[in-house]
């Protein structure tokens, strides 16, 4: 996986939200947006993880940026 980006990938049975940031560190968080549990996708664009159910989004390291959902992506 190249620096910042980010890519769903199954680990362990389970769909992470995987983030590589500039340095190379990685970010593995919960890939259901807390909301109403959609998988949520990365927007290379906007370099954001976008929710396609209810437009919730959220930074490259899982905090929310808009709503509907209140809460981060859960780290995993």
């Amino acid at each position: 996986m190249k620096r910042n980006e980010g890519k769903i990938l199954k680990l362990g049975g389970k769909k992470l939200a995987v983030y590589r940031d500039g340095s190379g560190r990685v970010k593995k968080m919960s890939a259901l947006c807390p909301h109403m549990g959609c998988l949520v996708r990365w927007n290379l664009a906007e370099a954001t993880w976008d929710c396609p159910c209810h437009g919730s989004r959220f930074s490259p390291k899982g905090k929310v940026i808009a709503g509907p959902a209140e809460t981060p992506l859960s780290s995993a």
